[in-house]
């Protein structure tokens, strides 16, 4: 009988385990540079409503350039938004998935087509504010994070520009490797489907592969 008894509570354990990782609600943190008024933040949002697995969303958190936001987790800033307080450090511990996505709108305002000389000298300064971000950030995050790279902001492709985003894209993708970071590589996403624009802002079938890419975490893992 004790045996019979044993049995069934282990059971029942890893059933309501199971259940409840099954349908484990994300708390979903993003950091951007930008407000875009329908990007892939979006799309996620929806997603996670539509499936019920939506527990917070947090995309409140906005810094044009990364030394900003390195300052804002810091100093742990807070935003009131709707009759609440959100504090940075909180949603980083809080978060089960984190997007991170700064340093396009600052490369693109420094971007030189004709001088990569001066391209490469600036985004040196900027990866070492990259590291600098994501030392702070692993000091409290403990989910899942993805960190999306950056992209030609402008029409002129040539093997030299192609270079030195592959350049970008390989010390990103170490980086974040190193870190237990995911990496998105956007240059590739939009240089593999010809979303050329002078605009510094992924367009729709942009954020579409980003939202497919984290997507697929989301259905493995809730």
């Amino acid at each position: 009988m004790k045996k019979i008894l044993y049995f069934f509570l282990v059971f029942f354990g890893i059933f309501f385990v199971y259940n409840n990782f099954d349908n484990k609600s994300i708390n979903y943190v993003s950091f951007n540079d930008t407000l875009n008024c329908y990007n892939y933040n979006q799309m996620i949002k929806e997603y996670l409503e539509k499936n019920n697995k939506l527990l917070n969303f947090n995309d409140l958190f906005i810094n044009k350039n990364i030394r900003g936001l390195i300052k804002d987790i810091r100093n742990n800033r807070t935003i009131r938004y709707k009759n609440r307080d959100y504090y940075i450090k909180k949603d980083l511990r809080e978060s089960d998935v984190l997007v991170i996505s700064i340093g396009e709108e600052e490369l693109s305002k420094y971007y030189d087509k004709y001088d990569l000389n001066n391209n490469y000298y600036f985004f040196n300064k900027m990866y070492n504010d990259v590291e600098l971000l994501i030392k702070e950030i692993n000091k409290y995050a403990k989910g899942e994070i993805f960190f999306l790279g950056y992209y030609n902001p402008t029409n002129y492709y040539d093997s030299k520009s192609d270079e030195f985003f592959f350049e970008i894209d390989s010390k990103l993708n170490n980086l974040m490797r190193n870190n237990n970071m995911n990496y998105i590589s956007l240059y590739e996403i939009i240089k593999g489907n010809n979303y050329k624009s002078d605009e510094i802002h992924l367009n729709n079938a942009g954020n579409r592969e980003i939202m497919n890419i984290i997507e697929v975490y989301l259905r493995k893992n809730t």
